[in-house]
């Protein structure tokens, strides 16, 4: 809109209008939330394991880590669903507006195929197989987490597949054909070798930076709590992956704008090639 904003519940829903103020109240609200709850993952699960210890005084480490797998896990999944209802606020606080424009169709963009979520819980588990640098009971905790964000997301999938309607189903499968269609158009139009190039350049080094954050935050807190990196323990890690991800991606976020203007296209949507039911 020109004098304002569109709010739409989950994406989809019925659009209500919002003032700039507004807009940017609602923004400043969702963003404490997220470091809100970024910040609590880790302290929850530094909590867990306390209490896991406690609860289980006669279980070996590694037996305790695997129960901390899944426990982690549900915790992970109370603080999304708080994120959710957090996002939900101005749905509630604008429930009286009227939209002014009619929900949209359901879009499946965010929902991974189960073939993907199979592919991605397989490679966590490849990832904590052939892991020597950590403690087992890191790497069975890791594991453990591994299958349980599998199993949620294969849940949520099936859960959003059965909200559907038949006709939704249908123009789904019609929207993806007609993705796929366009990126073969594109394929064949071709773009200049250069870019190409420049473009694998550009999401080379911003996952390089990416990484780097995620490093420097574990060792800052490494240095912070006096730790070698031989005794990071999991909440350790956690508490330095979670801002040193933020970290990484502010780092990275004024390459991908360069990256736009050089190639005309996203290093961050770079793979958007694969099909839809990969």
């Amino acid at each position: 809109m020109r004098d304002g904003w569109l709010f739409r519940r989950h994406g989809h829903g019925p659009a209500l209008p919002l003032s700039d103020q507004e807009c940017a109240a609602f923004q400043r609200e969702g963003w404490r939330s997220v470091l809100l709850h970024s910040a609590a993952l880790p302290l929850l699960g530094w909590l867990a394991w306390l209490v896991l210890e406690r609860m289980l005084p006669t279980w070996s480490t590694n037996a305790i880590a695997l129960i901390f797998g899944v426990v982690i896990s549900l915790i992970a999944l109370a603080l999304f669903g708080s994120i959710r209802n957090a996002a939900d606020a101005p749905a509630r606080r604008l429930a009286s507006r009227a939209p002014v424009r009619p929900a949209r169709e359901p879009d499946d963009a965010m929902q991974p195929s189960y073939a993907t979520i199979i592919g991605l819980t397989m490679g966590l588990l490849f990832l904590a197989a052939i892991g020597t640098q950590r403690t087992a009971s890191f790497y069975i905790a890791f594991a453990s987490a591994s299958v349980m964000l599998g199993i949620i997301l294969a849940v949520r999938r099936w859960l959003f597949d059965n909200r559907l309607t038949a006709l939704q189903r249908e123009q789904l499968r019609a929207r993806a054909d007609e993705q796929r269609a366009a990126r073969r158009v594109e394929k064949h139009a071709g773009r200049s070798w250069w870019k190409g190039a420049l473009l694998l350049g550009f999401v080379v080094v911003e996952l390089i930076f990416l990484a780097g954050g995620v490093l420097a935050g574990i060792a800052i807190v490494l240095a912070i709590s006096g730790q070698t990196s031989e005794q990071l323990t999991f909440g350790l890690f956690m508490t330095g992956f979670l801002p040193g991800l933020a970290l990484g991606a502010l780092a990275f976020w004024p390459l991908e704008r360069l990256c736009k203007r050089w190639t005309g296209a996203s290093a961050v949507h770079a793979f958007d090639w694969i099909p839809a039911g990969w």
